[in-house]
């Protein structure tokens, strides 16, 4: 084989590389499209729908939703398994003799759950899974502890407890509760976007009518010039006065420019989409919290001799909301319907 012909078939076999490469990756990224697609939708329904007039919007969204959903599915797998709230579950469990001050609590706020009743308006459905959120609320008290053998009063306490109990998407099973907490996260953060969103349509709408204003004020300044306002006043006042406004309106103005280039076109509805789903744990996070508590609440220091058990907790945080998350489980029996 001649030089020449050599060097063909090496650029040939190269094209034929090439090609072979970026067929791979075009299949590839048509079967990741098509295991996302659904999400996809999902993320543009609550967001913003009109994205969709965006050409080829469902690759520009591909990697920021698998990503999202990896993030997801991180967050899951910190979150222990479900607890089991009935029967005796307040006598015999530290969370749960934690998170309810009474037994009767803890029956009345499964009971009156509007969801949890829906769930079991189905004959069929002896057992509830759902996702449980709390405040927990920490309060300096003073009262009597032990110190080794000997009990000291008015010692400094932290008591801990929690309210607001909220039990969110019953299901028949954890797999089918967490699969919808993967969904839900979803779509937090596609509502999330939205919200971007929103924030910068109204801070457009502000800086316009900041505009207006100022040149109204700048308008009005001028126009005394005409009348009878340079004999009543100091001109070197009212031109510091336009200096002032000319200044502002300038800034407002180059604060506008920037303003309508974030939300210009629907590309940039489609950015502002992409720069949430890309940086999650700017808008939720998971932190795992620990600590010994007494059964009155207190919490106790690490070295106390004083009887009590140390909790897993797990805290989700989401801009400047916190709120204590637990699976938890129970049946229909443990539900004190009123």
């Amino acid at each position: 084989m001649s030089d020449s012909q050599g060097f063909l078939s090496g650029v040939l076999g190269g094209i034929t590389s090439f090609a072979q490469h970026h067929l791979a990756e075009y299949r590839i990224n048509q079967e990741r499209l098509a295991a996302l697609r659904e999400d996809i939708e999902r993320v543009v329904d609550a967001s913003e729908p009109r994205i969709r007039l965006v050409g080829n919007y469902l690759h520009k969204l591909l990697d920021p939703v698998e990503g999202a959903l990896a993030y997801s599915d991180r967050l899951l797998r910190q979150i222990p398994p479900a607890v089991a709230l009935g029967g005796h579950a307040w006598i015999q469990d530290p969370r749960v003799n934690a998170f309810f001050a009474t037994k009767d609590d803890l029956r009345s706020t499964l009971g009156q759950n509007p969801r949890v009743r829906a769930f079991f308006e189905d004959a069929t459905q002896r057992e509830c899974f759902a996702w449980m959120l709390m405040v927990k609320r920490e309060v300096e008290t003073f009262g009597p502890a032990l110190d080794g053998d000997m009990l000291v009063r008015e010692v400094r306490q932290i008591r801990v407890s929690f309210s607001d109990h909220q039990l969110f998407f019953p299901n028949a099973s954890e797999a089918g509760l967490r699969a919808e907490l993967r969904e839900r996260t979803l779509v937090f953060l596609a509502t999330r976007a939205l919200e971007r969103i929103n924030e910068l349509r109204e801070r457009r709408g502000a800086l316009e009518e900041q505009r207006r204003q100022l040149q109204v004020q700048l308008r009005a300044l001028r126009g005394h010039d005409r009348g009878l306002r340079p004999l009543l006043s100091s001109a070197d006042a009212d031109q510091r006065r336009a200096a002032t406004l000319e200044q502002r309106l300038l800034e407002a103005e180059e604060a506008l420019v920037a303003a309508r280039k974030q939300l210009g076109t629907l590309d940039d509805y489609l950015e502002q989409v992409r720069q949430v789903l890309s940086q999650p744990e700017a808008y939720l996070r998971i932190q795992p919290l620990t600590m010994r508590l007494d059964r009155l609440g207190r919490k106790l220091e690490p070295g106390s001799s004083e009887l009590g058990e140390t909790i897993a907790l797990i805290e989700l945080a989401s801009l400047d909301e916190k709120r204590i998350g637990v699976l938890v489980r129970f049946a229909r029996d443990d539900v004190a319907v009123e």
